[in-house]
């Protein structure tokens, strides 16, 4: 709700300054977009997910992605709208991530990642039971001043015990 009343005033606000400018003034220039820090970016795009933000996420995540296990675009789009449009809450937690450059000037970000149904995951706080640890690494490449995942590779490192582990697939 706040969202929208920010974008209601913004749309007000640009409205009032169009109609304030005299006939032949030109509007000032936008300001350059300042490039994203990826080593930031990370943490955020864990907290959207346990934020249930899906839009945020998604925003950063290439058209393209693809990685040779069989997700693509529309997979990831899937699984983080489910988790964003579930009733129960969903905790993420980044435990760890590092990020490295890569040749062709992409960012490979080796990560992992805590998630449990029903409760938020507070940093130092243990592993509810039932929770799963994910080992994630993602190719990011930039688009404009973003960073978008492109292609990754994901397994479990901590299945319950009840699934079996999944298995790692490979980035193209």
């Amino acid at each position: 709700m706040s969202r929208i009343a920010g974008g209601v005033f913004l749309c007000a606000l640009l409205a009032l300054s169009a109609c304030e400018r005299s006939e032949g003034e030109r509007p000032a220039p936008a300001a350059p977009a300042v490039d994203e820090d990826l080593g930031r970016l990370v943490p955020s795009l864990v907290d959207s997910i346990q934020a249930k933000q899906s839009t945020f996420v998604m925003d950063h995540v290439s058209s393209k992605f693809k990685e040779d296990g069989g997700l693509d675009y529309y997979d990831v789009r899937s699984l983080v709208e489910t988790a964003a449009l579930r009733s129960e809450t969903v905790g993420a937690r980044l435990e760890s991530s590092q990020v490295t450059a890569e040749a062709d000037g992409r960012q490979r970000v080796a990560a992992r990642v805590s998630f449990a149904l029903g409760q938020r995951l507070a940093a130092g706080e243990p592993l509810p039971e039932g929770g799963v640890v994910y080992a994630i690494e993602v190719v990011f490449a930039k688009n404009g001043p973003k960073w978008e995942a492109v292609g990754g590779r994901y397994r479990r490192e901590s299945p319950p015990v009840s699934s079996p582990g999944t298995p790692s697939t490979a980035t193209r």
